[in-house]
């Protein structure tokens, strides 16, 4: 059998053996020197065997093995929505239309005069409007701000891990993981878009004309008035302003969460003779056909089979690192 099933079921083994030994005997054998440990595994004695618990109503029978396993957290992940820019309104403005034309302005009223004494004459000016007043609506655009939104990704979390313990029996100590969290840029609308209105005042031109000062006397001579062409600009449709709403930009990120904490249990595993290459075939399929990569189907219990095994352990919730009956039942594998 290979070094790796040595590895994994030696303290099971010893574990069982104990728990079937009288009191006095398992006394006895704490005064003796310690066993000897398989390459890779921490040194069992036996006075460590009376401390290990069997599950409440549990009956160990001779030739049976039971290992001390944890059930580490179900690990779940979730997508959120984080809002990276806040939704605004934008301000679509149409410029107003101007038609221009000529308008004919009397520039000399028409008058009588006389023959003998003229009429006379004083010049005057007068202001014509050209174009009237008119209002126009310009764009403020909108003011963003950025900041730093601290997102959390992945929650803190205890794990345990095999450690070092007086006596030399199987230890794991609690470790704590910090969460993780990630600085995210985000845009905030400090003052939306707006829009303001300008008034362009009317265009007026001064004119000058001549008015009668004093009219002519005797004869009667009658002056048409004259008439001038005056270019003006006509508001046919005034400016506009229609708002347009612009929607909230969004970005997905990957959450991570644990649910509950690691425990140790105790469980019943194959014996370390009970271990042959059809059965880790078997395991090395089932785990393959179930997603995971044991590596090649070989019947060897290599890194990759126990690493995916512990993989699968976890995502079922049993008791990660070794091959128990539990975890040969979820696949599907039948046991002799």
């Amino acid at each position: 059998m290979s070094t790796n099933k040595n590895r994994l079921l030696l303290g099971s083994v010893l574990t069982a053996l104990a728990l079937h030994l009288p009191y006095t005997m398992a006394e006895t054998i704490q005064t003796e020197e310690p066993m000897s440990s398989v390459p890779g595994m921490p040194s069992a004695t036996m006075s460590s065997a009376p401390q290990m618990s069997v599950p409440n109503g549990m009956e160990i029978n001779p030739g049976e093995c039971w290992v001390y396993g944890q059930i580490q957290p179900r690990k779940r992940e979730k997508t959120v929505s984080v809002t990276v820019k806040d939704s605004h309104t934008t301000i679509n403005v149409t410029p107003a239309e101007i038609k221009r034309g000529y308008k004919k302005v009397v520039t000399r009223e028409g008058t009588v005069t006389y023959r003998l004494q003229p009429a006379t004459y004083k010049r005057v000016t007068e202001k014509v409007l050209v174009r009237e007043e008119t209002t126009r609506f310009v764009k403020v655009p909108a003011v963003y701000e950025q900041r730093d939104k601290r997102v959390v990704v992945e929650e803190a979390r205890t794990v345990l891990e095999q450690c070092q313990s007086a006596g030399g029996g199987v230890a794991f100590c609690a470790k704590e993981i910090p969460a993780k969290e990630q600085i995210v840029k985000v845009q905030v609308l400090v003052q939306p878009e707006q829009s303001k209105v300008e008034v362009i005042p009317a265009k007026y031109e001064n004119v000058t004309k001549w008015v009668i000062d004093e009219p002519a006397r005797v004869v009667e001579v009658s002056l048409a008035p004259r008439m001038e062409d005056v270019a003006v600009e006509e508001v046919v449709r005034p400016a506009s302003a229609s708002p347009q709403e612009v929607p909230a930009q969004m970005r997905e990120i990957q959450l991570k969460s644990y649910d509950g904490k690691p425990r140790m249990v105790m469980r019943q595993a194959v014996c370390n003779g009970d271990i042959n290459d059809t059965l880790i075939a078997s395991l090395q399929q089932r785990l393959y056909d179930s997603g995971y990569e044991p590596g090649p189907v070989d019947g060897k219990l290599g890194q990759k089979t126990l690493d995916a095994m512990a993989e699968f352990q976890t995502d079922s919730g049993l008791a990660v690192g070794s091959i128990t009956f539990e975890t040969l039942d979820t696949l599907g594998i039948h046991r002799n």
